[in-house]
């Protein structure tokens, strides 16, 4: 009976260790995923901003044939015109500038919510600086300056590598936060250098975000360059110092987090050892004497000589909750139990390992993208508040926060999961179909995000009415939802059905003061396995075929919402249909 105490000590113990792991493991990969897409937005947006100033060519429609370069603006208004398009672009402080060959330069950057600053240096080599409220307003001279674009190390370093490039991280001394430049060379279509086109943005949502992130008590995230310098961080302190008159970036060993220190260092440990995949998610434990804490790191590449590492780390402790107190509460029923018989132990036993055996399990299940398992538990103790925050864990995994569908990871783990089930007996078939709003950002434009978030939610609320039990609906960012249709193989099925659901989009929304929006969508349809064997494959398909009927809409009518008052007589039920 004593062995049997001992017994179920130990298995309660191990069996709780094994689903904190693997709960862990899973908060951080979902950690890691949304830091990943916050850099990429970040980083896109000078991109974007950059493409707006100085275009990529267009890709040819045939095979074989020559890119249509689109031409660069000769004149100043038109390139300014540009700057402004590629300004407006940003909602934080940016800076989108143009350095001629010639020696000319124009520039236009955003200090303030309607504070901008106008640069401009005339043929004698002098540069004027203004400050103006916005395109068109009175310009107010605030410096004249000597001022050459072509020595700069922007200018430089784009002509040395004759592509893209970004710039280190560095600090606005004026505005003190980090900023990063992206620059690019422009030429004529005969090769003709005309100058470099250039894209500065601050770095400071990338805290905030960080910092807003749900992260476990005792979670840290951070961004770094490979030298160790913090790009972002989680924990609430600065990452750059004065140092006499210089501003001095801070090292990710030189943080307040002894958590932060410690996970720089086994990254360097690491990187000594071996070299770090772009895009791989590395996840390891981390080498400390205190609480088992688990790290994950992922290298985040750009070709435009760009190299960020992602940290996350999180202490098992934070999900492990009170079950070390329920350990010691069953060893205390253990002793009592040594008066009672061998057969009430093994009940005992039974009891305690059966739950712990479902959360293992359920643990398992959503990094594998099946299906969450019921779980049935109902009990006030530890083991209970531990299977409420597994149910909580799973739902916030899953699901997109706005409008209660599935979110992007969840959807692909789900469809990788049932292709997996498939075989030759019993082979899956299905259609994936892409969904894009298509008069959504003129709503969210003219009537605000509050009206924007009330047109999402609804559009969600009508995509999941109108799906079949097994079929499936995730909302892949912004106004693009993407519909899931089990055992559909036929074109003109799915089509008929892609018809259906663009018709419950269409009811009117109810929204402020009377009004009412009317959104269409424009949809893409895509077959397994007719139109590709992997999900990337039948989303790109799906998105393509989307565009065309984007395009194909945009011919027959105003991308205009359709905002409608609210009658003053009641319409009658056969008027609504």
């Amino acid at each position: 009976m004593l062995c049997l105490v001992v017994t179920i000590g130990w298995f309660l113990y191990r069996a709780g260790d094994d689903a904190t792991e693997v709960l862990a493991r899973n908060a951080l990969m979902d950690t890691m995923s949304r830091i990943g897409q916050a850099t990429d937005r970040q980083l896109l947006g000078a991109r974007e901003s950059l493409r707006v100033v100085a275009p990529d060519p267009i890709p040819p429609a045939e095979k074989g044939g020559q890119p249509i370069l689109i031409p660069f603006p000769k004149d100043k208004a038109a390139l300014e015109e540009r700057l402004w398009l590629a300004n407006s672009l940003f909602d934080d402080p940016s800076y989108v500038y143009f350095g001629g060959a010639d020696g000319s330069f124009l520039g236009v950057k955003q200090e303030q919510v309607n504070l901008f600053m106008y640069s401009i240096r005339d043929p004698q080599g002098k540069n004027y600086v203004y400050h103006l409220r916005g395109p068109g307003t009175t310009p107010t001279l605030i410096a004249t300056q000597d001022y050459e674009p072509r020595t700069r190390p922007w200018y430089v370093q784009a002509m040395r590598r004759k592509s893209e490039t970004w710039s280190p991280v560095f600090t606005d001394f004026r505005l003190k936060f980090l900023g990063i430049t992206l620059s690019k060379p422009v030429y004529t279509t005969d090769g003709t250098l005309l100058g470099v086109a250039t894209s500065s943005i601050g770095l400071r949502r990338l805290s905030e975000f960080l910092q807003a992130l749900p992260l476990s008590k005792n979670g840290v995230a951070f961004i770094v360059e490979m030298s160790g310098d913090l790009i972002a961080t989680s924990v609430n302190e600065p990452i750059h110092k004065m140092s006499g008159s210089d501003f001095v970036r801070l090292n990710a060993g030189q943080s307040s987090s002894p958590l932060v220190r410690q996970a720089y260092a086994d990254l360097t440990a690491y990187l000594k050892k071996q070299k770090l995949e772009p895009g791989k998610l590395v996840v390891q434990r981390l080498q400390t004497d205190g609480p088992k804490t688990e790290l994950a790191f992922r290298l985040h590449h750009d070709d435009a000589g760009l190299d960020w590492v992602a940290v996350s780390a999180v202490s098992r402790s934070d999900f492990l909750g009170s079950v070390t107190g329920g350990v010691y509460q069953t060893l205390l029923l253990g002793l009592i139990a040594v008066c009672m018989t061998f057969v009430l132990g093994f009940v005992i036993l039974r009891w305690v390992l059966r739950d712990i055996r479902k959360l293992t399990l359920a643990a398992k299940s959503i990094g594998n993208g099946e299906p969450f398992p019921s779980l049935n538990i109902d009990r006030r103790d530890e083991i209970g508040q531990l299977a409420q925050s597994f149910q909580e864990m799973e739902r916030n995994l899953r699901t997109d926060r706005l409008t209660n569908v599935l979110n992007r990871d969840s959807f692909i783990a789900q469809i990788d999961f049932r292709r997996r089930k498939g075989s030759e007996a019993t082979p899956l078939r299905f259609a994936l179909l892409f969904i894009d709003l298509d008069k959504f950002k003129s709503i969210n434009d003219q009537y605000g995000h509050d009206e924007g978030d009330k047109v999402l939610v609804s559009a969600a609320s009508q995509l999941q009415h109108a799906l079949r039990k097994d079929d499936s609906v995730a909302r892949f960012g912004g106004d693009e939802f993407v519909v899931y249709l089990h055992g559909v193989s036929d074109e003109d099925v799915a089509k008929t059905i892609a018809e259906k659901i663009r018709n419950f989009l269409n009811q009117p929304i109810e929204g402020r003061d009377g009004n009412q929006y009317i959104v269409d969508a424009s949809i893409g349809v895509a077959l397994f396995p007719q139109d590709g064997l992997d999900i990337e494959t039948l989303l790109r398909v799906a998105d393509e075929r989307m565009f065309e009927q984007k395009r194909m809409h945009r011919v027959l009518s105003y991308e205009v919402p359709e905002v409608q008052s609210a009658p003053d007589v009641p319409i009658e039920p056969d008027e609504k249909d």
